[in-house]
C-alpha cells in the first residue's frame, strides 16, 4: 500500500510538472539554406548583390513593407511573433534580415537562426513602432551608433497591436517621424537556442495598456513549407534548423550590378514612389526566360537537391501532364503512318506474287512510282504531323493560358474568399470584442462600485483613526510644549548665567588689554619722545656745528682779508714815490 501511494503521488507531481512547465515546441529537423534559393523561387527572384551575395527580391503589390503588409502580431511564448498571409512568409520573416535597396526595393538576405521576428521595437505617446533588422546589426550592441531609417518603421495604436486587423490602424508615414521622435527602445529580449533577439513589448504591458487580457498562443512545428496559421490555441509555423551548404546556390540569379548598369532607368522601387509593378514584373521575365542573358543572368545546374526542389520538380510534371496527353496523339500519328507503310510492303509483295513475270524496265518503272508516291505520302505525314504538332503547341498554349488564367481566378477567388473570411472574423471579434469590453466595463463598474463602498468604510476607519491620532498628538504637543517652556526656562537661566560669567571675563580681559594697550602706548610715546628729542638734539649739535663752521671759515676769510689788507698797506708804504 505505500508502494502504491508513493508511484501515485509520483504520478500527480509529474503531471504538476508537465502542466507547469512552459508549452514550447521545438524547430524540426534539418535542411540546408538550399530549401530557401528553392522554396522562394516562385515567388521571387534571386540577385547577386556585391555586398550581401545572393538576397531575393519578392514578386509584391506596391506599399510592399515587411512586418507590415499581409500579417499582424500574435503573442506566443516567445514574445511577439509575425503570423504572415503570403504563402512564403515562413522563411523571409523569421530567418535573416531585410533591407531596403534604392534600386531593387526590399530585398531579403538569407539567415540560418529562427526567431519570431528580427525587428527592433520602440513605445511612447501611446503608439507601438517596430522596423526590420539589416544585416549585420548584433542584438547585443546598443542602438546608440546605428540609426534605423525612418522609412523602416511602422507605427500603430498599442490598443491594437494584437489584432488581426492591425494594417487598418497602420499610422500614415508622414506622421511616422514625429511619433517615433516621440518614443524608446523596447529592449527586452528573449534567447533560443543560444541566439538573443528583441521580443517587443510583454503580455502583461499589453494587458495593462489595453485593459483587457491578451491571448498567449503556443508554437507548432509545421511539417512543410505553407502560410502561417493559427488554429485553435496554437501557431502553425515550418521553422526548420538551418545548416548552411558550400555548394547551395538559385537555379537562377541575377547580377544585380550589371542588370541595373544595362537598366539605369528601370528601377524596381525607391523611397519615394515605392515598387514599380512594370519594372518588377521585367525583372522576373529576364530571370525566367528560356534563353537567358548570360551577361546578365547566371544559370546554377549543378546545386544540391531540396525538399523544396522537389516540390517544384512535382508542380512542373502536373503542369506537363496535358503535354504527355499530345505526345500520345502523336503516337498514335507515327503508328498509323508505320501501319501504312507496312500495308503498302504488304501489297507490293502480293502483287509481286501475284503479277506475272515482266521484264526489268517495267519493274523499275513500276519501283520508282513506288518510290514517288511513297515519298508524296511521307511529305503529306511529315506535313500532316508538323500540323498536328502546331496544333498541339498551340493547344499546350492555350490550355497553359487557360490554366494561368484558372490560377489567377482561383487565386483572386481565393484571395477574395480569405478577404471575406477575414472581414467576418473582423466583425465577430469586434461583436466578441464589444460584447467582452461590455462585460469588462460592467466588471469594471462594479468593481469601482465595490471599490467605492470599500473606499469609504476605509475613509470613515482613516478619520477616526485620524481623530484619534489628532487628539493623542494634541496631548503629546501639550505635554511637549510644557516640557520645551520648562527646558527652554532652565536654558535661559544657565544662559544668563553663562553670560554673565562671560561678560565678567570679558570684561576683565577687556581692562587687562586696555591696560596693556595703555602701557605699550605709553612706551612707544616715550620712545618716540626721546627718539624725537634725539633727533632734535642731533639736529642742533649739527646746526650749531654748521653755524661753528661757518663762523670759523668766516673768521678764517676775515683774517686772510686783513693780513691781505696788511701786506698790501705795507708793501704800499715801503716804496719810494717817484718824481
Amino acid at each position: 500500500m505505500k508502494m502504491f501511494n508513493k508511484i501515485w503521488g509520483l504520478g500527480i507531481m509529474m503531471l504538476i510538472m508537465a502542466f507547469a512547465s512552459p508549452n514550447k515546441s521545438y524547430a524540426q529537423g534539418y535542411v540546408t539554406d538550399q530549401e530557401f534559393y528553392d522554396g522562394l523561387e516562385p515567388y521571387g527572384t534571386w540577385v547577386d548583390d556585391p555586398d550581401y551575395g545572393n538576397v531575393w527580391v519578392p514578386d509584391v503589390d506596391e506599399g510592399f513593407q515587411p512586418y507590415a503588409t499581409r500579417g499582424h502580431w500574435a503573442m506566443t511564448s516567445y514574445g511577439n511573433t509575425w503570423v504572415s498571409d503570403y504563402e512564403w512568409g515562413w522563411a523571409p520573416f523569421h530567418y535573416g534580415r531585410w533591407r531596403f535597396d534604392n534600386y531593387y526595393g526590399w530585398v531579403w538576405i538569407p539567415g540560418y537562426e529562427w526567431a519570431p521576428a528580427w525587428v527592433a521595437w520602440r513605445q511612447g505617446g501611446g503608439y507601438y513602432g517596430w522596423a526590420p533588422l539589416s544585416p549585420g546589426i548584433n542584438i547585443n550592441v546598443s542602438f546608440g551608433n546605428y540609426n534605423i531609417p525612418d522609412n523602416y518603421w511602422v507605427c500603430a495604436p498599442q490598443a491594437y497591436i494584437t489584432s488581426p486587423n492591425i494594417y487598418n490602424y497602420y499610422v500614415p508615414y508622414n506622421r511616422r517621424v514625429t511619433i517615433i521622435n516621440r518614443t524608446t527602445y523596447i529592449n527586452n529580449t528573449y534567447v533560443y537556442n543560444n541566439r538573443r533577439y528583441y521580443s517587443g513589448p510583454r503580455a502583461n504591458d499589453v494587458e495593462r495598456i489595453t485593459g483587457r487580457p491578451v491571448r498567449i498562443y503556443n508554437i507548432n512545428n509545421s511539417g512543410r513549407p505553407e502560410r502561417t496559421g493559427i488554429r485553435d490555441n496554437s501557431v502553425n509555423i515550418y521553422r526548420p534548423n538551418v545548416r548552411r551548404a558550400d555548394n547551395a546556390r538559385p537555379a537562377r540569379v541575377i547580377d544585380g550590378a550589371a542588370y541595373q548598369r544595362e537598366n539605369p532607368n528601370q528601377r524596381i522601387a525607391d523611397r519615394s514612389a515605392g515598387i514599380s509593378r512594370g519594372n518588377a514584373d521585367r525583372l522576373a521575365r529576364v530571370a525566367r526566360s528560356e534563353k537567358p542573358d548570360n551577361n546578365v543572368v547566371r544559370v546554377n545546374e549543378n546545386r544540391p537537391e531540396s525538399r523544396a526542389s522537389r516540390r517544384n520538380e512535382q508542380i512542373r510534371n502536373r503542369a506537363n501532364d496535358n503535354n504527355n496527353s499530345g505526345d500520345a496523339v502523336m503516337g498514335n500519328v507515327n503508328r498509323r503512318d508505320q501501319q501504312l507503310g507496312g500495308r503498302e510492303s504488304n501489297d507490293d509483295n502480293n502483287n509481286r506474287g501475284q503479277r506475272p513475270q515482266r521484264d526489268g524496265d517495267v519493274r523499275s518503272s513500276d519501283r520508282s512510282q513506288r518510290d514517288v508516291q511513297r515519298q508524296q505520302r511521307d511529305q503529306q505525314a511529315d506535313q500532316s504531323r508538323q500540323q498536328q504538332q502546331e496544333q498541339m503547341r498551340q493547344q499546350r498554349d492555350a490550355q497553359r493560358q487557360q490554366r494561368d488564367q484558372q490560377a489567377d481566378q482561383s487565386r483572386q477567388q481565393q484571395q477574395e474568399q480569405m478577404r471575406q473570411q477575414r472581414e467576418a472574423q473582423r466583425q465577430q471579434r469586434d461583436q466578441q470584442a464589444d460584447q467582452s469590453r461590455q462585460q469588462q466595463q460592467e466588471q469594471m463598474r462594479q468593481q469601482r462600485e465595490a471599490q467605492r463602498q470599500q473606499r469609504d468604510q476605509q475613509a470613515d476607519q482613516q478619520r477616526q483613526q485620524q481623530q484619534e491620532q489628532m487628539r493623542q498628538q494634541r496631548d503629546q504637543q501639550r505635554q511637549q510644549q510644557e516640557e520645551q517652556r520648562r527646558q527652554q526656562a532652565d536654558q535661559q537661566r544657565q544662559q544668563q548665567q553663562e553670560q554673565m560669567r562671560q561678560q565678567r571675563d570679558q570684561q576683565r580681559q577687556q581692562q587687562e588689554e586696555q591696560r596693556r594697550q595703555q602701557a605699550d602706548q605709553q612706551r612707544q610715546q616715550q620712545q618716540e619722545q626721546a627718539r624725537q628729542q634725539a633727533d632734535q638734539q642731533r639736529q642742533q649739535q649739527q646746526e650749531q656745528m654748521r653755524q661753528q663752521r661757518d663762523q670759523q671759515r668766516q673768521q678764517q676769510q676775515e683774517q686772510r682779508q686783513q693780513q691781505r689788507d696788511e701786506q698790501r698797506s705795507s708793501r704800499g708804504g715801503g716804496r719810494p714815490g717817484r718824481n
